[in-house]
């Protein structure tokens, strides 16, 4: 498989380095203003499989050369077979997905995440270093969720139910990457592929990329 990241910003060529440990990838460049000495740069986006991009960038370019799509993004309506929802508001999807698969009747999901976007009024005791935060429920989502944000640098997610908590907390950047690239063990998707359709597959790419999640009481 050939995959082309779409980078902004230095950061986004962390998904890059993870994609090229892949066994299915042949090969991996990235398309974007950032420079690398050793990520491929290149100037067009002909001739890959796969688009990547955190954001919804990847649906257009990947239309443009009859790819398919890899996106943190959420959507309902792509032009190409897609896997969307790769974030950590998805991980935390799937987390829960997991857990519902094996008998644990899920209660809440949270996600803590550096940003603008404040406290709320519902309390989230994370684990360390990110603590007991107060966030806000996010509507129209197959579970209760609530997002709030965490100190600069780190993330959380946290799933509890019937007594159970699960959680991962990790440098913020760090799980953002995981949570996009291991999206890939769900390609090629047969239309719009959420990554908590198929959690057990999307969780074991993340676990062996470094994901650890923690059974917390």
């Amino acid at each position: 498989m050939k995959v082309l990241v779409l980078a902004d910003h230095d950061r986004d060529l962390r998904i890059a380095h993870v994609m090229r440990s892949e066994p299915s990838v042949e090969r991996v460049a990235f398309l974007g203003p950032p420079s690398s000495s050793v990520i491929e740069r290149v100037e067009t986006p002909a001739g890959f499989d796969l688009v990547v991009s955190p954001g919804p960038q990847a649906f257009a370019v990947a239309a443009e050369i009859g790819a398919a799509a890899l996106s943190a993004a959420e959507i309902d309506v792509s032009p190409v077979p897609a896997v969307v929802g790769a974030s950590l508001l998805g991980l935390g999807l799937a987390m829960a997905a997991r857990l519902e698969s094996q008998g644990t009747a899920v209660t809440r999901v949270a996600v803590a995440r550096p940003g603008p976007n404040g406290s709320g009024p519902i309390k989230v005791g994370f684990p360390p270093p990110v603590g007991g935060l107060s966030g806000v429920e996010l509507l129209e989502l197959p579970v209760k969720v609530v997002e709030a944000t965490a100190p600069p640098g780190w993330a959380s997610v946290l799933v509890e139910g019937n007594g159970t908590r699960q959680a991962v907390v990790d440098d913020h950047l760090f799980l953002s990457t995981i949570a996009l690239a291991a999206g890939i063990a769900l390609v090629p998707p047969a239309g719009i592929v959420r990554v908590w359709d198929s959690p057990q597959i999307y969780l074991a790419r993340a676990e062996a990329m470094g994901l650890v999640a923690a059974i917390r009481p």
